[in-house]
């Protein structure tokens, strides 16, 4: 037997001055196998005078993104983050299939299982009947090949659970982290 699909949902946040992120694992049923976080990482005045624009990026890519996954005790099979992510240009780890996915307004494909190529990183899969499709979109890092087994791989898990849903936990979850008792 094939050993399970693990999905790990990324995401990084900014809250007031300080950045914070959260990697969350799930089973292809969306049950959390491992969460991962930061605390909030505030950079000091020097330091954003220093990166300037490259700041944010290097934080959310280069701390907070390695750092989590350093702490992962399995990898996971696909790394998904928010398309506000990906279209910021992310160049992060590419150890595995980097994708964002996020329900789409389009009419449904002809059957769940079709798959429609919008774009050389970009496909609409038709996950459930009568339902508007799945928009992928793939990193620049994932070629073809690596493209078509992770639609596989996102078929088997969308028959189970709404693909685009624990990135709504991830981002709830980090801001219960930084909400202040009143």
């Amino acid at each position: 037997m094939a050993d399970p699909i693990k999905l790990a949902y990324f995401m990084a946040v900014k809250e007031g001055a300080s950045y914070l992120g959260g990697l969350l694992v799930t089973d292809t049923s969306g049950i959390p196998l491992d969460f991962r976080y930061t605390e909030p990482i505030t950079p000091t005045r020097l330091q954003s005078i220093l990166y300037g624009k490259s700041l944010e990026p290097h934080l959310k890519e280069e701390v907070i993104q390695k750092t989590l996954l350093k702490e992962l005790k399995t990898p996971p099979d696909l790394f998904i983050l928010s398309a506000t992510e990906l279209a910021g240009g992310w160049s992060g780890e590419a150890k595995y299939p980097v994708m964002a996915v996020q329900k789409s307004q389009e009419s449904p494909l002809a059957k769940v299982g079709d798959t429609f190529r919008a774009g050389p990183r970009e496909l609409l899969i038709q996950l459930a009947e009568g339902a508007a499709p799945l928009r992928v979109m793939f990193a620049n890092s994932v070629d073809a090949a690596a493209q078509e087994q992770a639609v596989v791989k996102l078929l088997e898990a969308g028959y189970h659970m709404d693909l685009a849903e624990p990135l709504e936990r991830v981002t709830a979850a980090l801001q219960s982290l930084v909400v202040k008792d009143a």
